[in-house]
């Protein structure tokens, strides 16, 4: 892997999906704590339910950007210790693992806005009943 650098240049990138990420979360846990604290109808606490299992692929989805950015940390390392140019060498190997995970990260993100909007249909539906 001549482009040991290569790997590490995608952090910044990685940085800025995990604090978007996080931003998401600490807004959902705020917005849920707030749905708890008040007496909840039925129909808000199915919402808080829903709430909560967005929270739960939000984590998952940062869990894996997390661990795709210490891949490719890993990768850039790996690639000035064994200077190889394989394809399949421990590096790329690394580098690839690191890919994969991103992709895994970025389509719970994708599900986790399609149910956000979803949830939020449901939100206004139930305001408009009462």
């Amino acid at each position: 892997m001549m482009n040991w650098y290569l790997p590490i240049t995608i952090i910044p990138g990685l940085g800025m999906l995990i604090l978007s990420t996080t931003s998401q979360m600490m807004t959902l846990s705020s917005e849920i704590g707030s749905l708890l604290a008040n007496k909840c109808t039925l129909n808000q606490h199915k919402i808080s339910e829903r709430k909560i299992k967005q929270l739960g692929l939000l984590t998952r989805a940062s869990a894996l950007l997390y661990l795709a950015t210490g891949c490719y940390v890993l990768s850039g390392i790996l690639g000035v210790v064994f200077e190889t140019e394989a394809i399949l060498s421990l590096p790329s190997i690394t580098l690839y693992l690191g890919t994969v995970l991103i992709f895994i990260a970025i389509s719970l993100l994708i599900l986790y806005a399609f149910r956000a909007v979803k949830i939020r249909k449901d939100q206004f539906i139930n305001n408009q009943n009462i």
